[in-house]
């Protein structure tokens, strides 16, 4: 019997290992559950269906119809772009190959994810029907939200590993940055831990700011408001926040920590001049941080096709949010404009002059 050649078999070999691979993420066409069966949810439906809860008015903001009354945020937008960064959180680089995405769910009675539970992306989508691991719900909602919201639009990773349940993270408590009582030091090398570059923090904090605010509920520390935004733009991915904190303008500790962190600086001015760098960069730095702990040579690369909020940028300017929570709304036709009525002073938002501020 006759050999291949050597280069021969290693073609072969790459050819059965590129097979598996391919029957490896090859998706059922159906699903079944109770015992009924229905065609299998697709990741790019799943995006949609995440679109669907936000693009609803104030989708972007203040979102009552998905939220219970009683939750500490209303905001579904931000809370999914929160949770994709505490999903990572317990990453350890002594251990870079240990998947810690999808546990999130099991700890969302920890301090740190106070706010979380009732805007899980796992709760408004159903499992069965779009079987993806709770790393990619998570990690894709907040994609979407990122996009619907204004923000960059880029490729979704997909095939995220979920974290085995009982991975021990006992040698990691308190994993993710503490607003409340960590000083801006202490902030800073626990996001050094993660592997992140102060260009990435600036990104995936500050830039992720952009978009909510902070709650008395959870941030007592913070503000004694029901919704302090970080910005004057809370409901638009963009970067107004960075212009904000160039002039000063900071809410949280950790923001107002890196805004006079002369280290930060060159990115706070970068991004506050060029919003298209800090769309760019931003992508990069959110499937870094969304892929701790995954073989990145498993995920596989999806274009989605998640349209932008209507009327984004009149509801996410500041007076909108204020309003939608707390003000009854008049249209002025006189002046083309929005008027606010709260606490008895009359706000007027112009249409053709959406960002305030303060």
């Amino acid at each position: 019997m006759h050999s291949l050649p050597t280069h021969t078999h290693a073609q072969f070999l790459l050819l059965v290992l590129a097979a598996h691979a391919l029957a490896k993420r090859e998706r059922p066409v159906n699903a079944t559950f109770g015992g009924f069966t229905f065609p299998a949810g697709t990741i790019e439906q799943l995006a949609t269906e995440f679109t669907g809860h936000l693009s609803i008015p104030n989708g972007c903001l203040i979102n009552p119809e998905d939220l219970p009354d009683g939750s500490p945020s209303q905001n579904l937008a931000a809370l999914w772009l929160r949770a994709a960064f505490h999903d990572v959180g317990k990453y350890d680089p002594k251990n870079p190959g240990q998947p810690v995405s999808g546990l999130l769910p099991n700890y969302l009675d920890q301090v740190e994810n106070a706010g979380i539970a009732q805007s899980i992306a796992t709760r408004f989508a159903p499992v069965v029907k779009f079987n993806f691991s709770r790393a990619d719900y998570i990690a894709l909602g907040a994609q979407v939200s990122i996009t619907h919201c204004g923000g960059p639009s880029f490729d979704f990773m997909m095939y995220r590993e979920d974290a085995p349940h009982n991975t021990p993270f006992a040698s990691l408590p308190h994993a993710l940055p503490d607003d409340a009582v960590d000083s801006y030091e202490l902030m800073k090398q626990k996001l050094y831990r993660l592997g992140l570059s102060n260009q990435e923090i600036v990104l995936l904090v500050t830039g992720s700011h952009s978009l909510g605010g902070a709650h008395k509920v959870t941030s007592p520390h913070a503000t004694n408001k029901t919704f302090q935004a970080f910005d004057s733009s809370p409901g638009v991915f963009d970067n107004v926040i960075f212009k904000e904190m160039r002039a000063g303008r900071c809410v949280l500790n950790i923001d107002c920590g890196i805004m006079r962190d002369g280290a930060m600086k060159t990115w706070i001015e970068l991004y506050a001049s060029d919003e298209a760098a800090f769309f760019k960069d931003y992508a990069l730095a959110f499937n870094k941080m969304a892929n701790l702990g995954q073989d990145e040579t498993s995920l596989e690369a999806v274009v989605l096709d998640v349209p932008v909020h209507k009327n984004l940028v009149v509801e996410g300017s500041l007076l909108a949010t204020t309003a939608s929570s707390s003000a009854s709304t008049n249209t002025n036709t006189k002046s083309g404009g929005i008027q606010f009525r709260l606490n008895g002073a009359l706000w007027i938002l112009s249409i053709i002059t959406p960002f305030m501020f303060f």
